[in-house]
Order: C-alpha cells, then structure tokens, then sequence
C-alpha cells in the first residue's frame, strides 16, 4: 500500500534528520528532511482516506513513525542547546503513553482512527519545531511561550483522544476488528 511505503519513506529519514541536525553547522539539510517528513505524513494520510486504503497496520505503524519522529526532533534539538532537556520529557511521556495506549488498543482489536485534535497538535509541533530548526538562538521569552504552547496543545490533544476512546462523548467510537 502506498501509504504504508511513505510511513516508510519517513521512518527512513529520521537517522538522517538526526545526523544532520547533530552535525551540520547548516539547518537547511535538516529542515528539508523535517519538511519532507511532514509533508510525507499529510501525503500518505490523504491518500489512504481519499482511496480507501487506511489498513489496522498504517494505523498503528503511521502514529508510531510520527511519535519516534516528535522524540527524535526533540532530543536533537535539547542536544544542541537549542531547546531545554525538560522538553525531551514532557514529549517522551506523552509519546510513549500514547503508544502504550495503541498497544493496548490493538490487543484488544480497537482500532479508534486519527481525530482533529491528534491532526491539529501535530501540525502545531512541525511548526514549533520549524521555528526552532530556522531561529536556534530565538529569543528566551519567545521559546518559553512556544514551548509552553505546545505542552498545552500536546495534552489537550491527549485528552481528546482519551475522551474519545473512552466513549465519554456520548457515542461509540470503537470500531472493533472481526
């Protein structure tokens, strides 16, 4: 499936985003791998709705490649004094909980697809990160509010999701595996 191949693709760049955000004294290298990993996850999710192509798999190994991306933008960027170590922290504990969560969901064969809130928190770190990749000497108050700003969205997203599968909206939302 194509999507798949592009979660792939994006699974491939992370070691490289890695590499060049420790070792090059340029960001342009990194931000293009960066860009291209964001515009590959938008890419392979159109794609999969627009032809019918969402399969349990790219469920999980999508939001998988997408966590492992978020906690390796946020190692680098805390590697090279750009942003504090806190951040790694913050990120690690909500990615991995969120991972433990799909895990636990997949063994139970509850597959509860992507919402707006996972959508929008996304597009909200790639464009925090972004920021952070272009400025890494931004101004001290400027990077307190973005990272501020994004553990708020980050948890708010979180939330949204438990909400969600916890059917607390008032409708079920599980749509189980036969």
């Amino acid at each position: 499936m194509i999507p798949n191949i592009l979660t792939t693709v994006r699974l491939v760049i992370i070691p490289f985003f890695a590499y060049f955000m420790l070792n090059s004294e340029n960001f342009l290298v990194p931000l293009l791998l960066f860009v291209l990993s964001g515009v590959t996850d938008i890419v392979d999710g159109w794609i999969a709705r627009q032809f019918n192509m969402i399969t349990d798999v790219g469920s999980v190994y999508d939001p998988l490649v997408d966590k492992l991306m978020q906690i390796t933008a946020v190692v680098c960027l805390s590697l090279n004094g750009t942003i504090p170590g806190w951040v790694i922290c913050v990120v690690a504990v909500k990615e991995l909980s969120m991972i433990a969560v799909g895990v636990v969901l997949y063994i139970k064969k509850i597959v509860v697809h992507s919402n707006w809130y996972g959508k929008a928190a996304t597009v909200f770190f790639y464009a925090v990160m972004f920021v952070f990749i272009i400025f890494p000497a931004i101004d001290e108050a400027i990077k307190t509010v973005l990272l501020a700003a994004l553990v708020v969205v980050m948890f708010a997203a979180a939330i949204g999701y438990l909400v969600k599968i916890s059917g607390a909206e008032g409708k079920s939302l599980y749509n189980k595996k036969a």
